[in-house]
Parts: C-alpha cells; structure tokens; sequence
C-alpha cells in the first residue's frame, strides 16, 4: 500500500523539546479508487471510494465529519478530498471494514460460501452500533444462524465457537446461543489442550469475556451435576432379562466410555453414543431397544430444555 503520513502528536506535555510523532495512514490497495468521490478512515487506513453509494446505505457513513487530526489544514485531505474519519469509539476495525466494502462493491459478497471471518466482519461493521448497514446486517445474521445448529445436535465443535457466541451475545441472536454455550462448556477443556500444543505461530482462537467464560463455567457445573446420576444409574427395562442385559452391560459399554472420554461433561454426545449401542445384539428384545432409545432422546430433550434456565 502506498502510505500517506498525517500528523497525530502524541508527544507528552512535560517534554517541551520531544518531537511529536505521527501514524502513516495506509491508502488501501484494493480500495483506493481513481473515480472515487469520498475518503473514508477506519483506523489508520483510508479508503477512496463512492459515496453515493455508502451514503445510500447508511445514515451513519452519510454524517460523518472530517478526521480533526493534522497540524494544519492541508493535512486533512487527499487527492483533494476532505478524510472523513470513522470515530474511533465506534471501534470499527480497519479489516470490517474493508469486509464491508468488499460486499458493497461485490467482490466478496455475504452468501452461502461466505466464510466465518468474513461473516464475521461484516456483521459487527454493518451493526447499529458501528456503521448501521440494516439489510446487510440482517443479511450477515442470517448466514451467520445457518452456520451453527439451533437445536441439541450432539458432538458440535467450531474453531470459531467462541467469536461466534460474543456475535450471538452481543447483536442478541438467540437462535445459536444454546449450541454455542453448550459446545464452549463442554470442550473448554480440549480447547486449553490445543492452546498448550498448538505452534507459537498459529492463529490463537480469540478470548471469551469475563462474564461470558463464567456463564460457560457455571452451565458446565450444572451439566455435570445433572447428568451424573443418569450416568451412574443402570438403566432398566419392561423385562427382567432385559433389564439383567442392561445390568451387565452397563459398566463396560456406558460408564467406563464415558469416564475414558470425559463423557460425563458431554450428555448429549454420551447419550447419542448410548443410543447408538447394538442393544438387540447383546441381548435386549426389539420392544425394550426401542423403548430405551425413546427414553434416552428424552433425556437429550431434556438437559436441552432446563439450559434454558441454567443460562439465565
């Protein structure tokens, strides 16, 4: 990127002969366009792009006011056009942005193939309380909603769990939360185990908030709580035979899994994987295999129901 030098002082007021210093702003490579009628900051990289076309789309971008940083008035334009500046409370990343533009000018537009980063950006960058984008907004949620289940499907994990779940948070998309506290709970663990292994160089998976990581920890502990009597209790059945299979069984195809694969932390999945149990071929009849899997999707729909009271 070609680079462009504005002046911000940040020298302290009790050095009276330091020099001040000044950031470079970045002309964006992609987004520095020759017909281009607005000069756009997001942080410290500028934007030359159509303004008709931002303004169309958000009241926010259509009142923006010139960056006030520079020494004299000259400093406050480019190619002849005043930078506006996105404030910096509005905490508009220069990538979301830059997102953003990539949808608007449909290089990389929000849609079925779109990946979660991008998701991602678009949706903080085009939220209410940054650059109130509202159709492409409500376009980004709903793609991020179909990228993560909505009901208790066992065995869900995403490297993007903990990102997603702020995004659910904090643009309030119900639809995925559950999910996402559930999976965060119940593999937080595996989670410290990859950030001990994992190569320095390697991307680190973002950090959740205070509050949201307790939420998490408290919904694990309730979890737990719940489903270790199901897990230690032998299950019966309408037959006595069936119910001495069960008996017998028990042990070395329920409890000592689970307690190999931390299964106890994990209901839906230990209870998808005692469904999954050939019964009828370690010896239950067709009616109690039937009966017990119906029984055990209950309990699934139930540790399901009481999150929500758990989450509260």
């Amino acid at each position: 990127m070609a680079a462009l030098t504005v002046t911000v002082s940040t020298t302290k007021l009790n050095d009276a002969n330091a020099q001040p210093t000044y950031p470079t702003l970045r002309r964006h490579a992609r987004y520095w366009l020759d017909d281009g009628s607005l000069v756009v900051r997001a942080q410290n990289d500028i934007y030359k792009v159509h303004r008709t076309l931002l303004d169309r789309h958000s009241k926010v971008l259509a009142t923006l006011g010139p960056s006030t940083e520079g020494p004299d008035e000259s400093k406050k334009t480019v190619d002849g056009l005043v930078v506006m500046h996105i404030p910096d409370e509005l905490e508009v990343r220069s990538e979301d942005f830059e997102a953003l533009l990539e949808h608007i000018y449909h290089d990389a537009p929000v849609n079925n193939s779109a990946s979660f980063p991008k998701v991602a950006s678009v949706l903080r960058a085009s939220s209410k309380e940054q650059l109130d984008f509202p159709a492409i907004h409500t376009l980004a949620r709903a793609r991020l909603e179909e990228m993560f289940p909505s009901g208790p499907q066992a065995s869900f994990s995403s490297e993007h769990a903990e990102e997603a779940l702020t995004l659910a948070v904090n643009h309030d998309i119900p639809s995925i939360r559950k999910a996402l506290y559930y999976s965060i709970a119940t593999h937080s663990h595996d989670h410290d185990a990859d950030a001990a292994s994992a190569d320095a160089s390697a991307p680190r998976r973002p950090p959740l908030s205070p509050e949201l990581s307790a939420r998490c920890d408290a919904l694990l502990e309730k979890l737990i709580s719940h489903f270790t009597p199901i897990l230690f209790t032998v299950a019966t059945a309408n037959h006595m035979s069936c119910t001495d299979v069960l008996a017998e069984k028990w042990m070395p195809l329920v409890i000592q899994p689970a307690l190999d694969d931390n299964g106890l932390c994990r209901p839906l999945e230990t209870l998808e994987r005692i469904i999954a149990i050939d019964w009828a071929a370690e010896g239950l009849c067709e009616d109690c295999v039937r009966d017990k899997r119906e029984e055990w999707r209950g309990e699934q729909r139930d540790v399901w129901e009481r999150m929500d009271e758990w989450l509260r």
